[in-house]
């Protein structure tokens, strides 16, 4: 298949209409009975959300999600009963709260001129976001970061019932030969293109073995953008939000996302892949205590470096995909375009080799 056939990608070039704060305030009363509230919209990539805070307030206590019009009702209930598993299978794990509406559904139709959307509310989850924090995180957070994506993990890869196929989040990595090929040449500036080609030809001696591992719905998108930290307790997660690219993947495939966001840009390879071994440790730790179905093996496991370069070549490419294609504005990004290269580039400088001694599994409690 070509890029073109992908769902993500018709829904990325498919054009919206957005949805004006008056509308969602109708809409909100209607559906949900929220009277006497004010909205922020907050930016993102292809959908209309909002925070909602009552009357003049300003903490927001509600998040109102509007779908793009190509997301089908499928998948947004899919993932709102995902995040309410969380509530019966793992309820001290701090992730966002589904609200039903009026009627009892967790996901509203929102009629308009040009079709149905699709909409849900979710608590809003307090905190810092852990990549704007001033200080460097904790070991003892970056631990904890890594216990909770396992723990997403095990929650999530019990979802069974929705029938997911590739190409409808365009984030997976097993996409990332069919996003190059679409993309490089319309790339001129050779500072980009260079080290996505590098990434490219790297990922293509393990592309088979990756696309024959088995997958789970997994957050897709679990990174220090999508967790809060406690403001009073600053090792403590808060809150995991944003569980928009949930998609079937290999759990190894999760796991290199979470760590390519985690290398420290610029530095020496210690430097930088230590937080990615102090989240690995705490993963690791929380999968070993577990009598699940879910487990990494060494095989897996040294698949990590050659999926972080990939996962980092992505980060450059999708944004600047999004801008080309739909105009998306860059701002909503966690980091800016010169940002993610660097990150990028210090990957590729630190090399795959020594990132591969760096995560060997005999240093992690498994």
């Amino acid at each position: 298949m070509s890029l073109e056939d992908y769902e993500g990608y018709a829904a990325l070039c498919e054009p919206h209409e957005r949805i004006s704060a008056h509308d969602a305030l109708v809409f909100l009363k209607d559906h949900y009975g929220l009277n006497d509230i004010t909205l922020q919209r907050i930016m993102t990539e292809r959908d209309d959300t909002f925070s909602i805070s009552v009357a003049q307030s300003a903490r927001p206590q509600w998040i109102l999600k509007i779908e793009h019009p190509s997301e089908s009702r499928e998948a947004v209930l899919m993932r709102s009963q995902a995040i309410r598993s969380f509530e019966e299978l793992d309820s001290s794990l701090p992730v966002t709260r589904v609200i039903a509406n009026r009627s009892g559904d967790l996901v509203s139709a929102m009629e308009g001129q040009h079709g149905t959307r699709y909409a849900t509310l979710t608590s809003f989850v307090a905190g810092d976001v852990l990549s704007h924090m001033r200080e460097a995180a904790s070991d003892l957070l970056l631990f904890n970061m890594g216990e909770a994506l396992a723990r997403v993990e095990l929650v999530l890869s019990k979802e069974e019932s929705f029938e997911d196929h590739r190409g409808r989040v365009l984030w997976d990595m097993r996409l990332f030969p069919e996003i190059c090929e679409a993309t490089l040449p319309a790339i001129a500036d050779i500072r980009m293109r260079k080290p996505i080609e590098h990434a490219l030809d790297d990922y293509l001696t393990i592309h088979k073995r990756v696309c024959e591992l088995p997958e789970y719905m997994c957050h897709g998108d679990f990174h220090p953008g999508n967790v809060m930290v406690d403001a009073n307790m600053p090792n403590v997660i808060a809150g995991i939000i944003d569980f928009g690219d949930m998609h079937r993947m290999p759990l190894i495939c999760d796991v290199a996302t979470c760590l390519s966001y985690a290398i420290v840009a610029d530095a020496s390879a210690d430097t930088a892949l230590a937080p990615c071994q102090r989240i690995l440790q705490g993963y690791s730790w929380q999968l070993s205590r577990q009598d699940t179905r879910i487990r990494l093996s060494d095989e897996d496991y040294s698949l990590l470096p050659v999926l972080i370069e990939a996962r980092s070549a992505l980060a450059v490419l999708l944004p600047y995909l999004a801008q080309t294609l739909a105009g998306v504005d860059a701002s909503h990004y966690i980091s800016n375009p010169e940002t993610r290269l660097k990150r990028l580039a210090t990957v590729q400088n630190i090399g795959l080799k020594a990132i591969g001694e760096a995560f060997q599994p005999s240093r992690f409690h498994r």
